[in-house]
């Protein structure tokens, strides 16, 4: 009886800590949305809002992002998305063309804390790059969220990988986007000797992301850094959802460990904004 009495009150103890006993549990997807063109050619946000909503995502890294451009009626695509799905967002304009801006967004159901827009390396004559860089409190633990769109060009993405292995740092990490290259090409390579792929070594790091309504190429990541766990990963392929971008989306559900005794003493666990900031320009 006391056996089973002391069972219980552990079982109580367990269940009182929450989630946050073990790490925060977070789902993070990827989505490239084509400025929420599907393959039918209709420009559709509250279509891309419907597809974000299906998955439940904490936070969303999202790259062909428009706000106020001609292209598709000037629609501030950011603010309607947020508005939409009852998030926060950071916006990380990258390319302006008139009134209209273009990069990536990143949205959470979780208080974005910090934020910049970080110029990738570009060559003459290429689209802008940019790393939209966040701070997010999720229950407690800060996760740096690195959200990308990297080149067409080999050589181009490999300069970028390189930039942003230099940013990152001991804070947990993740990085998603677009890298326009598969997990063997030597950008991807570069990343992977600092993060790990979300989906090595399970279902879905044979599943493709790109053309969406013929996937053939996994070209959608998510990578994290060594104070997170991967508990699943997959690309959402489901038909009423596959077609509102030219890219499928990927989502993976992680645990976000805190950072080591040494950061927190930096003071990047404190909810002092400035503090957060100042892991960000140790990290560049």
């Amino acid at each position: 009886m006391k056996l089973l009495v002391c069972g219980l009150l552990v079982c109580v103890v367990l269940l009182r800590a929450g989630p946050c006993a073990a790490g925060a549990v977070v789902r993070v997807m990827t989505y490239n949305i084509h400025h929420a063109e599907g393959l039918d050619g209709k420009v559709d946000v509250d279509r891309i809002a419907g597809v974000i909503k299906s998955a439940r995502p904490d936070i969303v890294c999202l790259q062909e992002v428009d706000a106020g451009m001609s292209r598709t009626g000037r629609v501030d695509m950011p603010a309607q998305l947020a508005e939409r799905l009852n998030m926060q967002v950071a916006f990380g304009p990258n390319l302006s063309m008139g009134k209209g801006k273009y990069g990536n967004a990143t949205l959470t159901r979780h208080r974005i804390v910090a934020q910049e827009n970080l110029p990738l390396p570009n060559p003459a004559g290429q689209e802008p790059r940019g790393c939209l860089r966040t701070a997010i409190e999720v229950d407690g633990v800060k996760v740096i969220v690195l959200n990308v769109h990297l080149g067409l060009e080999e050589g181009e993405r490999l300069e970028q990988a390189r930039a942003l292995v230099a940013i990152v740092n001991g804070l947990p990490t993740v990085l998603a986007g677009d890298m326009n290259e598969e997990a063997d090409a030597p950008g991807l390579a570069t990343l992977t000797q600092r993060m790990r792929d979300t989906a090595a070594g399970g279902e879905a790091a044979k599943a493709a992301t790109y053309p969406a309504g013929n996937p053939e190429s996994r070209i959608d990541f998510i990578l994290v850094s060594g104070a997170i766990d991967v508990l699943s990963s997959r690309v959402l392929s489901e038909p009423d959802l596959a077609g509102a971008s030219d890219h499928r989306p990927y989502v993976a559900d992680l645990t976000l460990r805190p950072a080591p005794d040494e950061a927190a003493e930096r003071g990047v666990h404190d909810n002092d904004d400035e503090r957060v900031t100042e892991a960000f320009v140790e990290g560049s």
